[in-house]
C-alpha cells in the first residue's frame, strides 16, 4: 500500500514539471516573438529620421542605428520590445552648403514658430526656448510629450533639424515642494497655490505669501527647474487721511 502512494506521488511530481517546462518555454517563445527584428527596428527609425542608414548594432535589448543625413550623421537607438526612440545624438556635423545655393543663412535663424512647425512631427510641444551660448552655437530647446513620456530636443536654429534627443527623467516639482521652495524666499503665511500649465510655456506655481507686517508677495517657482524665478511684492495703498 505504502508503495503504491509513492508510486503516486512521484507521479504526479513529474506531470508537474512537464507542466511547468512546457510552460517556460511557451513564455520564452512569445517574449522572442514580442521584440522587433533589425528590419523592424529600421523601418521605425527611417520612418521619424530621412537618412540612410549605414551601421547597426544590437546591444542588451536596444538596436543602435548610425543615420547618414543632409545635415551629417546622427546615432539612433531604438528600444527592442516596443520600437520606442530611446535616444538621437549627432555624432558628426555636415558644415557643407547645398549646391543648389539654398543652404541656410546663418543671419537669419528660424523663428519660433518655424521651429514648432518643423517638429511639429515630435509629440506634443510642452515648451521650446532660443539658448544663446557664447562658448557655442546657438540652439533651440524643446520639451515634447509623447504618449506618457516627455523628451528634451536640441534643435539646430538654421535649419530647423533635430540634433539630440533625450528621455526627460526629471518629475515635475510638487505642490507642496513648491510652497517650501516659496517660503524660502519670503517668510509668511501662504495665501494662495496656482499651478499654471499651457502650450508652449515650461509649467510653474505661482505662491502668494502674506508676511507678519502685512505685506504679499507672489512667487513664481519653475516646476521643472525647481527653483523661484520671480518675487513680486505687492504694491500698498496709501491711507489718504492718514496725518
Amino acid at each position: 500500500m505504502n508503495r503504491r502512494k509513492w508510486i503516486m506521488l512521484f507521479g504526479c511530481i513529474a506531470i508537474v514539471g512537464v507542466a511547468l517546462l512546457t510552460t517556460v518555454q511557451l513564455w520564452g517563445q512569445t517574449s522572442e516573438a514580442q521584440a522587433l527584428t533589425e528590419g523592424e527596428a529600421k523601418e521605425r527609425a527611417l520612418d521619424k529620421y530621412t537618412g540612410e542608414i549605414i551601421e547597426t548594432t544590437k546591444k542588451d535589448n536596444e538596436y543602435h542605428f548610425v543615420l547618414k543625413a543632409e545635415t551629417g550623421t546622427y546615432l539612433i537607438v531604438i528600444h527592442a520590445t516596443n520600437g520606442d526612440v530611446v535616444s538621437i545624438t549627432q555624432q558628426e556635423k555636415n558644415n557643407e552648403q547645398k549646391p543648389d545655393g539654398n543652404s541656410e543663412n546663418p543671419e537669419n535663424p528660424l523663428t519660433e514658430d518655424e521651429v514648432k512647425a518643423k517638429i511639429s512631427s515630435q509629440g506634443t510641444l510642452k515648451s521650446i526656448e532660443l539658448i544663446q551660448s557664447a562658448e557655442s552655437s546657438s540652439y533651440y530647446q524643446a520639451i515634447v510629450q509623447r504618449e506618457n513620456e516627455e523628451h528634451t530636443l536640441t534643435i539646430d536654429p538654421y535649419t530647423g533639424k533635430v540634433t539630440n534627443s533625450t528621455k526627460t527623467s526629471q518629475r515635475l516639482l510638487s505642490e507642496k515642494e513648491a510652497v517650501n521652495l516659496a517660503l524660502e524666499e519670503v517668510n509668511g503665511e501662504v495665501d494662495d497655490v496656482d499651478f499654471i500649465e499651457s502650450d508652449g510655456q515650461t509649467p510653474y506655481y505661482l505662491i502668494e505669501i502674506e508676511t507678519d507686517d502685512e505685506r504679499e508677495a507672489t512667487i513664481q517657482i519653475d516646476a521643472y527647474k525647481k527653483q523661484a524665478i520671480t518675487v513680486t511684492w505687492e504694491e500698498q495703498e496709501e491711507d489718504e487721511d492718514d496725518s
